[in-house]
């Protein structure tokens, strides 16, 4: 019978003991590769778009800093993922703005609990409500699809170009936000403030 060999990945560190002495062993060990990791880290800051300003904040700015903290990371798997995720919520709470029931000659918002009905619509088909009632426009229209089929390769482990790829995630996504919960959307920076443009958004998300 011949030897054979096989590769295997092994991580034992949780069987350690958990005491002072390990944790001191694993802070050093993370330190060491955090280190390592670190001039790669500082130079793809740059390739982040700048964070603009959010309406409402919500959970919107925490997301955000999540997807950016993946590149910046290196987790550019992980990165395009969660860009996927953050436009999904947009998207949704777009749509969950923007809805309202006609009953009994009265217009009003339908409940979470029939929103939470739609949870299993496929997404693309709400994208595109969304533009056909001009809720979205162009440009944030075809970030949402782009952004949604390129989550979708990841989901399915079929990346080519992961840290291209997780750039390329993170610039949809603020064009997305740009188009959808950025103050930007409906003020310009005029004589060194804020003033609001002359046609506004008709809808804005909620983060409650």
């Amino acid at each position: 019978m011949s030897d054979q060999f096989i590769n295997v990945f092994l991580d034992l560190l949780p069987n350690q003991p958990k005491n002072d002495q390990t944790r001191a062993s694993f802070g050093d060990m993370l330190r060491r590769e955090f280190e390592k990791r670190l001039p790669n880290a500082v130079e793809r800051i740059w390739e982040l778009p700048p964070l603009i300003l959010l309406k409402p904040f919500g959970d919107y700015v925490g997301l955000l800093t999540e997807t950016r903290e993946l590149f910046i990371a290196g987790h550019f798997y992980s990165c395009v993922a969660m860009c996927g995720i953050v436009g999904e919520r947009l998207v949704k709470d777009m749509f969950r703005a923007s809805v309202l029931v006609q009953r009994d000659g009265n217009a009003s918002p339908p409940s979470d609990v029939a929103f939470d009905q739609l949870e299993r619509v496929e997404i693309n088909g709400i994208i595109r409500f969304l533009k056909e009632t001009e809720v979205l426009g162009v440009d944030a229209y075809k970030a949402a699809m782009k952004l949604g089929e390129l989550r979708n390769q990841y989901a399915h482990a079929r990346g080519k170009d992961p840290q291209g790829d997780a750039a390329g995630a993170i610039a949809l996504l603020h064009t997305l936000v740009e188009g959808t919960v950025s103050v930007f959307k409906d003020f310009e920076i005029t004589s060194g403030g804020f003033m609001r443009k002359a046609v506004a958004s008709a809808a804005e998300p909620s983060t409650s």
